[in-house]
């Protein structure tokens, strides 16, 4: 039992320092197995006398986890699929809905007495510099009234604006109350939402976040696509208002909308006129030549030194049309993972042959 506790405790340990190093990964997490009740039974020492007592087994019942094994199993099956493609360039499906979408604004109901419930809906969670910000508040099984909307800056809560909200027609037993709020040059960093309504004498707060921001940077256009290797190179072209160290991330789809690849660069870049590369590696085009769609960008301003907040840029166009581009000038050769990644998997499977 001692040697079970010693694995388990050493999984224990070895699960919490892999965060350290493990690639970054937008994939889903496998799910968790709820571990089963193992017995074990402990037979007594064997003695030197023939006519001794024979002592009762001793039961004992523990929760244990999964075999340490399979838990290993595990590690090494993804960590072998993350390590088929390059970090840059991760392949792209439908059902990588967060991925797909990574602007959007989660709505969380709020049960309310008598199975009503209410809430807060945005059409986005991060606005750009002028952009007016409209709210919502939808109302299911129950009656409210004088509806008011609020919004604090969450760095120093002070009050940005204030307005009441107006009665929209909604279907059967629902209730829709809209304002939209007018940005002022202030509003830069995260914001909290407060709506305030009446009901059964009672009045209520519902509250939510999102983020505003004066754009850093802004993408303009795409440049014409090159091969390199095995990599098919985008240039994305911007103009940056504060230097330092950028990070894009952009969907490729083909022209029918279907995803083919979630493409990141990170680069340093100044002020004025600027280039950022996305490179899309040949297996995630899946033998598609385009023409393709580049879309669904969020480029960030990286933090410099702790406890500044990372800054957002926006894009011109929502999507860019790339040309036709013949998948022959790109070499076959398969993506090499680093000795360090390597040697990661290795010690992986080796834990899960154990």
């Amino acid at each position: 039992m001692k040697k079970v506790i010693m694995v388990v405790l050493a999984l224990a340990a070895l699960l919490s320092g892999l965060w350290l190093f493990w690639r970054a990964s937008d994939q889903p997490a496998h799910p968790v197995t709820v571990p089963e009740v193992a017995t074990i039974a402990v037979q007594p020492a064997a003695t030197a006398k023939a006519k001794a007592p024979v002592k009762p087994t001793i039961t004992v019942t523990e929760r244990l986890p999964e075999p340490v094994s399979d838990s290993f199993k595990l590690l090494a099956t993804a960590y072998a699929s993350e390590l088929q493609y390059p970090g840059y360039s991760r392949p792209l499906s439908e059902a990588d809905s967060h991925l797909l979408h990574p602007n959007i604004y989660v709505v969380q109901p709020v049960p309310l007495e008598g199975g009503a419930s209410a809430a807060i809906v945005l059409p986005k969670y991060r606005f750009s510099y002028p952009e007016a910000v409209p709210v919502s508040l939808q109302v299911t099984g129950l009656t409210v009234h004088s509806v008011s909307v609020r919004l604090h800056s969450e760095q120093d809560n002070t009050l940005l604006a204030s307005e009441a909200m107006q009665q929209s027609t909604a279907p059967g037993n629902e209730q829709s109350w809209q304002a939209e709020l007018s940005p002022e040059d202030d509003w830069n960093g995260p914001v909290e939402i407060s709506v305030t309504f009446s009901a059964n004498g009672r009045e209520q707060t519902l509250k939510t976040g999102f983020l505003y921001s004066h754009p850093v940077a802004t993408i303009t256009g795409v440049g014409s696509s090159r091969g390199v290797g095995s990599d098919m190179l985008i240039p994305v072209k911007l103009q940056v208002e504060q230097a330092g160290y950028y990070r894009l991330r952009a969907n490729l789809f083909t022209a029918e909308r279907q995803p083919l690849a979630l493409l990141t660069a990170t680069e340093k870049l100044a002020e004025g006129n600027g280039e950022l590369t996305l490179r899309a590696y040949k297996a995630v085009l899946r033998q598609q030549e385009g023409p393709y769609i580049l879309s669904s960008f969020v480029l960030e301003r990286r933090p410099a030194v702790p406890g500044e907040l990372t800054r957002y840029g926006d894009s011109e166009q929502s999507e860019y049309p790339l040309e036709f581009f013949s998948l022959s000038q790109l070499t076959d050769e398969p993506f090499q993972a680093s000795a360090e990644e390597q040697q990661r998997l290795q010690f992986l499977q080796q834990m899960a042959e154990q």
